[in-house]
C-alpha cells in the first residue's frame, strides 16, 4: 500500500487520482473533513468519484510523531506533500512545525517501518542561484539572504531532514516543482492566481519565474518512484516565463482584460507596509510581505535538463495548461 501525506492539497489530490487509476491501493491522510471535500472536488474534475472512494482516509497530524505510528501499517511507499505554503509571519512557525518537524517524523517513521521508497514534494523555493545568467539547477548552492523567505528556509530544512535519512538507508527522491497552475482550491495556493485575475487585475509585475502543470508534477514523481533512481532531486519546470506572459494568457483563458499596466515597485512597497499595518493593528491576513515583492520583480530562471535527459521526460507547454485550467475554473 502506497501513503500519502497531504492528500487534500493541490498536489497530494492530483497524485491520489493518478495512484488509483494505476491500480494502486492508498492511504491518505488529511486534516479536517472541510479539506476533503477539496480533494472530492479534483476527483469530480476527473469524473472519477468511484476512485476516490477506494482511498483510505486517515486523519492526521504530521508534526505529531506518536500520532503517525499507526498510519505507517502496510504502508510500502511513501509520498510526502503535506506542507504550509505561505509568505506571511502569521505562520511561520506552523511552516517550521509542518515543513521540517512534520518531514523529520515521516522519514523517521519511514526508516523504523522498512518503507522501501520514500518521495518528497520539495519546491524550488529550496534551491539557490548562480552568479552568473544561468538558470538555477539541482547543482546550485542555496545561501540565506534578506530576500529568502521563511518558505524558502522551512523547504531547505526539510530536505536536509531527507538527506539525512537517505544517509541512514532510506531510499529517497526529492521533487523541486516550480510553481504550479492545476485544478485546485481557486482560493488556496498558487491556484488562486485565476481567481484573482478572473475577478479583475489591473498590474502586473516585471519579474519572472518558472512554471509547471500539476499533472507533470504527479507524473514525474510517480516515474522517479518506479524506478530504479534514488537519492536525486529533480527540478520540475515547463516553462520559464514573465509575470505579464502569465497574466495574459490566464486573462485570455477567462476571456478578461489582461492587467495593462506594470506596477512600479515604489507602489508594490506602499502597499506593503499598509498589509503591515493591518496586521499589527488589526491583526488581518498578511498578503504581500518583503519576501513576496522581491519575487515579484525579480528575474528568475530553471532548468529542468536534468529530469528531461534521465526519464526522457517531456513537459507539457504552459499555454495549454493555463488553457485547461482556465477552462475548468469556468465549469466549476
Amino acid at each position: 500500500m502506497i501513503l500519502v501525506t497531504g492528500g487534500t492539497g493541490l498536489v497530494g489530490s492530483h497524485l491520489l487520482h493518478l495512484l488509483l487509476k494505476n491500480g494502486e491501493k492508498v492511504k491518505a491522510t488529511y486534516r479536517s473533513v472541510e479539506s476533503l471535500e477539496k480533494a472530492k472536488k479534483v476527483f469530480i474534475s476527473y469524473n472519477a468519484n468511484d476512485l476516490f472512494n477506494q482511498i483510505n482516509w486517515v486523519q492526521a497530524d504530521i508534526a505529531d510523531y506518536f500520532s503517525l505510528q499507526d498510519i505507517f501499517t502496510g504502508v510500502t511507499n511513501v509520498y510526502h506533500c503535506a506542507a504550509v505554503v505561505s509568505f506571511g509571519r502569521r505562520k511561520a512557525d506552523k511552516m517550521y512545525e509542518i515543513n521540517v518537524e512534520g518531514t523529520k517524523n515521516m522519514v523517521n517513521l519511514s526508516l523504523i517501518n522498512g518503507i522501501k521508497k520514500f518521495c518528497y514534494v520539495s519546491s524550488v523555493a529550496s534551491l539557490g542561484s548562480y552568479a552568473d545568467d544561468r538558470c538555477t539547477d539541482e547543482q546550485t548552492n542555496w545561501t540565506h539572504s534578506t530576500e529568502t523567505s521563511y518558505y524558502s528556509v522551512t523547504k531547505y530544512y526539510a530536505e536536509n531532514e531527507v538527506w539525512r535519512a537517505a544517509e541512514e538507508g532510506l531510499t529517497t527522491v526529492i521533487v523541486n516543482p516550480a510553481t504550479i497552475i492545476g485544478f485546485g482550491n481557486w482560493e488556496e495556493s498558487s491556484t488562486a492566481i485565476i481567481k484573482k485575475i478572473h475577478d479583475g487585475l489591473n498590474y502586473y509585475t516585471p519579474g519572472s519565474n518558472a512554471f509547471v502543470g500539476v499533472h507533470d508534477v504527479v507524473k514525474a514523481m510517480f516515474q522517479l518512484m518506479n524506478s530504479d533512481i534514488s537519492d536525486q532531486r529533480y527540478v520540475l519546470v515547463a516553462d520559464n516565463w514573465s509575470f505579464q506572459k502569465l497574466f495574459t494568457n490566464i486573462a485570455n483563458g477567462l476571456g478578461k482584460r489582461p492587467p495593462q499596466k506594470e506596477a512600479p515597485r515604489w507602489l508594490a512597497n506602499a502597499l506593503r507596509r499598509l498589509d503591515e499595518m493591518r496586521y499589527f493593528l488589526l491583526g488581518s491576513k498578511t498578503v504581500l510581505t518583503k519576501q513576496s515583492v522581491d519575487t515579484a520583480f525579480r528575474q528568475k530562471c530553471f532548468s529542468a535538463e536534468k529530469i528531461k535527459t534521465e526519464l526522457n521526460f517531456e513537459f507539457e507547454p504552459m499555454d495549454l495548461v493555463i488553457e485547461r485550467v482556465t477552462e475548468q475554473f469556468k465549469n466549476s
